[in-house]
């Protein structure tokens, strides 16, 4: 793992303050909280703690590995109360290369220019690591140096305490060239700011560093900000090392809007996209709006194609998505243009959608942010999250629960492992900071099927192996299982002609259930094909930007035995055939049934996770052209063409989850 990272690397932005050369932080060795329930406890280290909370407290936390190895884990020191923009320093703990202790807190910044001890507020840190990357534009900075953006308002000494709402704020950057051990004085970025603006802030999160594409070597971080009658969301980035800033993609709603994103955590997609992923700071609704997800969801992304210039897809709301209002973090553990078998994208947040933050979770994406893994709540009972603190068991109260969770910064670490900075407490999430290092297994991996004409498919849990039609099938459960197909940059169902084939067995005429869905719902272009036995039928759809197709049987198939099942396309015109005889057909649907972007193709259940498929499946397999009659009965007795052969999963075996 340590090799293949060696050409991807990450930066983040920073912003200036006034820095003190890294003394020694006052207090920070209190008595932690001591959790009822903590699964890691064995790799868990508390760096910072507040005992009493609300009179100051440490949050608000960040994490970088510098290129000697050594992680640096950030965190705001709140002196006199824990309110946001009152008189609070930027501070760092260090665990050098090697070393097993992590040093003592000391200061990164903190105060104002020539008056250190002056009360002021510097705080949102947003580190990341600059290298000098083959092709990207020279720089003065040295590689390795850490660049680290903060956000800075003046406090009045009279009330030091007391959140300064209406005081200027004004984002700074610093930067260390030892490894973290000293820091330079803060540099202010005034030209990012605009004095109509009141709310500011960077991050909170490690920025990042672009490594592919026209833009690789760029550093982007993100901002968000507020007047009076708008909230604005805004992409900042440097070409030469965090040494001269610009302003990139921004998008203003106003005050009134849904929309509210905030405390954005940007992630470079594989296809070069960056993908920003960001609290969506929306509240106000009823009691039960608020527990919905699906009304109210607290997680918006946004897309930009040109390396953080412009958004090409503004903020869009992610529904489903189980967490309240407040930062999380994500983080690119793996993808496939680097040598993996699968993409993955970490996000940690607590995972349950209202009040008190609960429960905190780290999740998982393997198709690029489009979809992720779900949590046990009273709307879904599949857990594939990983819950890190506390007891998982919903049904105890939050004060048996003792499972409070806050923000939180993620980190890559050798072989695989993945180091979480986050808040927590067993009665308050702002008690403390802990370091926990989780492994692979850790992660919750699904486990995989081969795709033999591509990457790994990952098979969810709820799938095992039975006797095939052909070898082995795989056995979905109706209530977990699905498989995942791999994410490629090139869909497997493309503008022109396909197929799709393959076997079905069931006897569950309890509910509609999905063979395989791909791309989109609700009107957006897509292409599936579902068992519908109450309505004695199977049913597909394939649907462009231009028009729908949809063909049915007379006939669900629901007998225990094992059917040939094809949805092909050949122009505008859609055949559903099962056991070689035509059952349906409909016309209609000519171009593409993807959308400006990469999006899912599941065997086994909708795209939301609905109608579970509970059978077996065999021989999945996508042809980017129209198989002839002929070849379709070749196929049905095993003799296939692999002329046009985009995805094939033999689904004869449910492979270990890989490191």
């Amino acid at each position: 793992m340590t090799t293949r990272r060696s050409t991807r690397y990450r930066a983040a932005l920073a912003a200036v303050v006034t820095v003190a050369a890294l003394t020694p932080v006052q207090g920070a060795y209190a008595v932690a909280d001591t959790p009822t329930a903590d699964p890691f406890s064995d790799t868990t280290t508390v760096l910072f703690s507040s005992p009493n909370v609300p009179s100051g407290c440490y949050r608000i936390p960040a994490i970088v590995r510098a290129v000697d190895g050594s992680l640096l884990a950030f965190a705001e020191h709140r002196f006199h109360t824990c309110a946001d923009k009152s008189n609070i320093e930027t501070v760092v703990r260090r665990l050098p290369a090697g070393a097993t202790r992590w040093q003592a807190p000391r200061t990164v910044v903190r105060g104002e220019p020539g008056a250190a001890q002056a009360p002021a507020t510097r705080g949102n840190p947003g580190p990341v690591v600059y290298r000098k990357l083959p092709g990207a534009p020279t720089s003065g900075a040295p590689h390795g140096r850490i660049v680290m953006l903060g956000t800075h308002n003046p406090v009045d000494p009279r009330t030091p305490g007391q959140n300064h709402r209406n005081a200027p704020r004004t984002p700074y950057v610093v930067h260390s060239d030892d490894n973290g051990v000293t820091w330079s004085q803060p540099t202010t970025l005034s030209h990012l700011d605009d004095p109509a603006w009141g709310h500011y802030a960077t991050g909170p999160v490690h920025a990042i560093q672009l490594t592919r594409g026209a833009h690789a070597g760029r550093i982007i971080a993100g901002i968000n900000y507020g007047h009076g009658t708008a909230n604005g969301a805004m992409l900042i980035h440097s070409d030469d090392g965090g040494d001269t800033w610009h302003r990139g993609a921004r998008v203003e709603y106003p005050a009134a809007s849904q929309l509210v994103p905030q405390e954005h955590s940007p992630v470079e997609l594989a296809n070069g996209d960056v993908m920003v992923w960001t609290r969506q700071n929306w509240s106000g609704g009823t009691q039960e709006e608020e527990a919905d997800p699906q009304v109210r969801p607290h997680r918006a992304i946004a897309i930009s194609k040109d390396g953080g210039a412009t958004y090409h897809r503004d903020y869009t709301l992610l529904r489903g998505f189980e967490a309240p209002p407040i930062q999380s973090s994500a983080l690119r553990l793996r993808a496939t243009d680097e040598g993996d078998g699968y993409n993955r994208i970490l996000t940690m947040a607590p995972s349950v959608n209202v009040e008190p933050r609960i429960r905190p979770t780290i999740r998982s994406s393997f198709d690029e942010g489009l979809s992720w893994q779900s949590v046990d709540t009273p709307l879904d009972s599949t857990d594939e999250g990983n819950q890190v603190y506390g007891t998982n068991d919903r049904t105890v109260s939050v004060a048996d629960c003792a499972c409070w969770g806050g923000y939180s910064d993620m980190v890559e670490l050798p072989g695989g492992a993945v180091g979480l900075l986050y808040e927590r407490g067993t009665t308050d999430y702002r008690s403390e900071i802990a370091f926990t290092r989780l492994g692979a297994r850790d992660l919750n991996t699904p486990a995989r099927t081969p795709d033999l004409h591509g990457r790994t498919a990952l098979a969810h849990d709820g799938v095992t192996t039975t006797k095939g039609r052909f070898g082995r099938a795989l056995s979905f459960d109706g209530q977990r299982g699905r498989v995942q197909l791999p994410y490629r940059t090139t869909p497997v169902l493309g503008d022109g002609d396909f197929t799709v084939s393959t076997w079905i067995r069931y006897d569950d005429t309890s509910r509609d259930q999905a063979i395989f869905w791909a791309y989109g719902m609700n009107g957006a272009p897509q292409v599936w094909l579902r068992a519908e036995p109450g309505s004695d039928r199977l049913r597909g759809t394939v649907t462009t930007a231009t028009g729908s197709a949809t063909v049915t049987s007379g006939d669900a198939y629901a007998d225990g035995g094992w059917h040939h099942v094809v949805l092909r396309r050949q122009g505008g015109a859609v055949t559903l055939l099962v056991d070689g005889a035509t059952v349906g057909a409909a016309s209609g649907a000519a171009g593409a049934v993807t959308g400006t972007d990469p999006t899912p193709v599941y065997l086994g259940q909708r795209l939301d996770g609905a109608n579970r498929f509970h059978g077996s499946l065999d021989e999945f397999r996508v042809y980017d052209r129209a198989l002839s009659g002929a070849e379709l009965t070749w196929l049905r007795h095993g003799h296939a063409s692999s002329r046009g052969l985009t995805a094939h999963l033999p689904m004869n075996a449910v492979l270990p989850p890989s490191a």
